[in-house]
């Protein structure tokens, strides 16, 4: 969890009042030591990064409603060239103007800048942020992919220009994130107009106008990553986090040379304004106690929202600096935590009730028992993946594509376990073969217009003599344990190579599949050795 340090005289100046440990509840934070004003608050949400600041945890006990970002424009942009939309597409910025940048001031900024770059934009790989003293730097500025032995300059805290390459090989920043663009043939740059340096982003600003010090009065931000939305997300917790400490914001015209979801051009800060509606019967149904109409708008805007009611039903707006309410429930976990869980009355027990085992977790620990018996290594990935990683894998199955999703990588639910061990087989090509793998868990298929939880279990072999006979015989094994009759088709899967490939089924049904995976998947994924898979429907194949 995140764990931010504060001074306790900055965060109450800001609250508006004095701040209990008790209160700290409201952010889902805890106090875990407190030294000489100084506090360290670890904050238990890692989706509110808008709370890992001193100023968004003063924030949410002084405001009611969505705080005002006041933006002016600057007239100022930035250009994002065609050549770095394979590498790193996406980047928003904003001027910050009378910032009353004192040793404090910039020792808050850069914690939240390296606290959001290492938790929420995972080591800077999805987001980074730069802050530039920019006076001196020539509008627009561009953004763009160039060849690292192309540009020279000097990296922050070093004396002597180095080229891209260079600075990935001598710079500690560059041996800490270069992996993030080791893999392009050319390296993300952020320059001025008449070519200065800005940054090598996610990397190092320049020593020049990448350095910020403290009485600098004018600063520029910016954020890069591979998800539009994020992007746009951190920019505005930045540019509010600034203005709660005086400054004032100026927003930049963001011009691509390709379409985004965001359109070819549009201003940042991006406020959104997106809205969650609900029945006003949803609460007492989730939480059990009586609220009247009144009474959940007001908690609602004391957790920051704008809140009205429509009919029956309660139109909450989101704050702009927050992307992690994707579900009424969300909002309504926001109104008991507003509440207190602590004001809450426990319902007494009513009925007892023995407890015991599903019939399908039975199953599944069947299943996961057998692929250990034959010699399977179990791994567990998460069940939300991306639509690249199954065009990657050449699946057949529709994804489960999720709304307002928080990251790219994340973005749909997984309908095929294979494509997440063929991503472990492409992180593992330096161990010794063969290697086995295994993993049982949950995928979703839509059938009919709806979505359905499948739980399957998937096998892969990977190896130099890996064949159909090797996955098939272990198919043939787990089946005739299980107890299960079946039989097998002719299969047509663009994962599997044709002729070495098989559905199999029980019943008349199809319930898995097993074959050779095509050489196009393994070179999709990197994977220099024959793999088999085995993927089989748990549930239908009893």
């Amino acid at each position: 969890m995140p764990t931010i340090e504060v001074s306790r005289k900055t965060l109450e100046k800001l609250a508006g009042k004095k701040i209990t440990p008790e209160m700290l509840d409201a952010v889902k934070g805890d106090i875990e030591e407190e030294k000489g004003g100084a506090v360290k608050i670890e904050i238990g949400d890692t989706n509110r990064p808008d709370l890992w600041s001193v100023e968004g945890v003063a924030r949410a006990f002084r405001e009611r409603g969505i705080p005002k970002l006041r933006v002016k424009k600057s007239g100022k942009s930035i250009v994002v060239d065609a050549n770095i939309r394979q590498i790193r597409p996406y980047i928003a910025g904003f001027v910050a103007k009378n910032v009353h940048m004192d040793e404090e001031l910039l020792l808050d900024v850069i914690q939240l800048q390296e606290k959001i770059g290492e938790s929420f934009g995972r080591k800077r790989e999805k987001i980074s942020i730069g802050v530039y003293n920019y006076k001196d730097a020539k509008f627009p500025l561009h953004y763009k992919a160039v060849a690292p032995k192309s540009v020279r300059f000097v990296p922050l805290e070093f004396t002597e220009p180095l080229d891209l390459d260079e600075i990935l090989e001598k710079h500690p920043k560059g041996h800490m994130y270069g992996h993030i663009v080791k893999k392009h043939r050319m390296y993300p740059l952020f320059t001025d107009s008449t070519e200065q340096v800005l940054s090598f982003p996610p990397i190092i600003n320049s020593n020049y106008l990448g350095k910020v010090r403290e009485g600098t009065s004018e600063i520029f931000v910016e954020v890069t990553g591979s998800d539009i939305m994020p992007v746009n997300l951190v920019v505005n917790i930045m540019a509010l986090a600034l203005q709660d400490r005086g400054a004032a914001i100026e927003s930049v015209d963001v011009k691509y040379t390709y379409v985004t979801p965001l359109g070819k051009s549009h201003a940042t800060p991006y406020i959104f304004a997106e809205k969650i509606t609900f029945p006003e019967a949803m609460v007492k149904e989730r939480l059990g106690i009586e609220l009247k109409t009144g009474e959940i708008i007001s908690l609602l805007r004391s957790m920051q929202y704008d809140a009205v009611k429509k009919g029956s039903k309660i139109v909450a707006t989101v704050p702009y600096y927050r992307r992690d309410v994707m579900h009424p429930f969300d909002a309504i976990e926001d109104i008991a935590i507003a509440y207190g869980y602590g004001n809450i009355e426990p319902a007494g027990i009513e009925s007892f009730t023995a407890g015991g085992l599903a019939t399908l977790t039975v199953n599944m620990e069947k299943v996961r028992r057998i692929a250990i018996g034959m010699g399977f290594q179990e791994i567990m990935s998460p069940i939300l993946s991306n639509a690249a990683d199954n065009e990657k894998s050449l699946t057949d199955e529709k994804l489960v594509e999720i709304d307002n999703y928080m990251s790219e990588s994340y973005s749909a639910v997984r309908s095929s376990i294979v494509p997440s061990l063929l991503l472990v087989l492409s992180r593992n090509l330096h161990v010794e073969y063969p290697q086995k793998i295994f993993e049982a868990g949950e995928c979703a298929s839509v059938e009919n217009g709806e979505i359905k939880n499948t739980p399957k279990i998937a096998l892969c072999i990977a190896g130099e003599s890996a064949g159909y006979e090797d996955i098939s015989s272990a198919a043939d094994a787990m089946l005739r344990l299980l107890g299960i009759r079946y039989v097998l088709e002719q299969s047509k899967k663009k994962m599997f190579i044709d002729g070495r490939q098989a559905l199999i089924k029980v019943g008349g049904k199809s319930v898995g599949v097993v074959g050779e995976i095509h050489p196009q998947v393994l070179e999709n994924w990197g994977i220099d050795k024959p793999v088999v898979a085995l993927e089989l429907d748990v549930e239908s194949s009893r």
